[in-house]
């Protein structure tokens, strides 16, 4: 169990904060040698102002270290389960129009150094790291002109969408067909242009091959997070 005192000083200080994202930070979690995108619990739009919400969804996140498909995982990559540890992290939500995972290095060109793979989805990060059925669209940007090449279009029917007072999540049908991403390749190239610049700048700032999570709200880059590509 975790003491009351420590959730209630948790929620006083995401005081202003309205809903949180709890999540995974485990030693054995997307590594350089080993990817590990959606194979532990995130739980998202939890109460930052209620102590046992908190609570639970710690413990809920924590459990997933030892979930059957964690254990079968680590054991596949050769890693020791005793070696297995995870920290809890809680960020304010982001109310993302939509979301990206970032690939510093292509993982499509024949000249990865040259160019950045990015996935993109309409709405809430968690859409892409759970692998929900579908396709986002898939930009190769280029570090050096920026010029944008979409090699796939989004198909993914519905998003996680935060509400318009952001206090609550839910899911929503996604219509492509009045979506700039999909309809407007200006838009396509604007945002590449904004991801080549956030991913240069991650690349650059820790000195390797970055994989990054994402999301744009309101024209603004929020970077989530950021690691070591695997290789």
């Amino acid at each position: 169990e975790i003491p009351p005192e420590v959730c209630a000083s948790i929620a006083q200080s995401f005081e202003s904060a309205g809903f949180i994202a709890v999540r995974s930070s485990a030693n054995v979690e997307d590594l350089a040698g080993m990817s590990a995108a959606g194979l532990y619990d995130s739980v998202l739009g939890v109460d930052a102002s209620n102590p046992a919400e908190i609570a639970t969804a710690v413990k809920e996140v924590y459990a997933s270290l030892f979930s059957r498909r964690a254990v079968l995982a680590r054991h596949a990559a050769g890693v020791v389960q005793s070696t297995a540890r995870m920290a809890v992290l809680m960020q304010t939500m982001v109310p993302s129009e939509v979301s990206f995972v970032l690939h510093t290095e292509s993982t499509q060109s024949d000249t990865p150094g040259t160019c950045l793979t990015a996935e993109v989805a309409v709405g809430l990060g968690e859409t892409l790291a759970s692998g929900t059925r579908g396709t986002p669209w898939r930009l190769e940007v280029d570090k050096t002109t920026g010029l944008t090449s979409t090699t796939a279009f989004a198909s993914i029917g519905t998003a996680l969408v935060m509400d318009a007072g952001g206090s609550s999540v839910k899911t929503e049908a996604v219509d492509y067909s009045s979506n700039a991403l999909s309809v407007d390749p200006a838009a396509r190239a604007a945002l590449g242009a904004k991801l080549r610049d956030a991913g240069v700048a991650l690349e650059t700032a820790y000195g390797s091959a970055q994989d990054v999570e994402g999301g744009i709200v309101d024209g603004e880059v929020y970077i989530v997070q950021s690691r070591p590509q695997p290789q």
